[in-house]
C-alpha cells in the first residue's frame, strides 16, 4: 500500500513577513488519513489565507494502484519492495524552477517520509506563495495517523529562498 497526503499552504504579502508569518508557521504539515483500504490513497488538503488557513479536502481518491507521477511527486515501486520516490518540479508549484530529483528517497516498507517545495505565483490578481508538503507511508498496512503520530523517517525539501 502507499498512501499520499498533499498539504498545500497559499498565502500573499498579508501574512508573509512577521508578525502575520506565525500564522502560517503553526499550520499543520499533515493529518490523519480518512481511510486506509486501497493499495492507493491520495488526499489533497488547501489552506488558503483568504478562508482563514482552514484545512479544506479538495480530492480524495482510492484506487487499486498508485500513479507513476502525483503532482510533482514521482513514485517508482521497485521489484526488491523499496519504493523510490522523487520530486520533479512542476511549473504550477511555482517559481524559481528546480532541478529534477527522481530518487531523493528510498522508503521501506513501514516507513514514511515528507518532502516539500514551496514557490511564488503571479496572477493578474498579484503575487501568492506557496508550500507544498507531500506525506507518503508504505508498507502492507498503513494506519491511519501513519502521518501525525511521529516525525516522518525520511525528508527531502526543495524549498527555495523566495524573497
Amino acid at each position: 500500500m502507499i498512501a499520499v497526503q498533499v498539504i498545500e499552504i497559499r498565502w500573499t504579502k498579508a501574512t508573509r513577513g512577521a508578525p502575520r508569518a506565525n500564522e502560517r508557521a503553526v499550520l499543520p504539515r499533515a493529518f490523519a488519513l480518512l481511510q486506509t483500504g486501497a493499495q492507493y490513497v491520495y488526499q489533497n488538503y488547501l489552506m488558503h489565507e483568504r478562508d482563514g488557513f482552514a484545512a479544506v479536502l479538495k480530492k480524495e481518491k482510492q484506487v487499486d494502484h498508485a500513479p507513476l507521477k502525483e503532482r510533482s511527486l514521482v513514485l517508482r515501486p521497485r521489484d526488491d519492495g523499496v519504493l523510490v520516490l522523487g520530486l520533479k518540479w512542476d511549473p504550477s508549484e511555482g517559481q524559481p524552477r528546480r532541478p529534477a530529483s527522481n530518487t531523493a528517497i528510498r522508503l521501506a516498507p513501514g516507513q514514511t517520509a515528507r518532502l516539500i517545495l514551496n514557490g511564488r505565483h503571479a496572477s493578474y490578481i498579484g503575487q501568492e506563495y506557496s508550500e507544498v508538503i507531500y506525506n507518503v507511508a508504505y508498507g502492507d498496512t498503513i494506519a491511519p495517523d501513519c502521518f501525525v503520530a511521529r516525525a516522518p523517517d525520511q525528508q527531502f525539501s526543495l524549498a527555495a529562498h523566495l524573497f
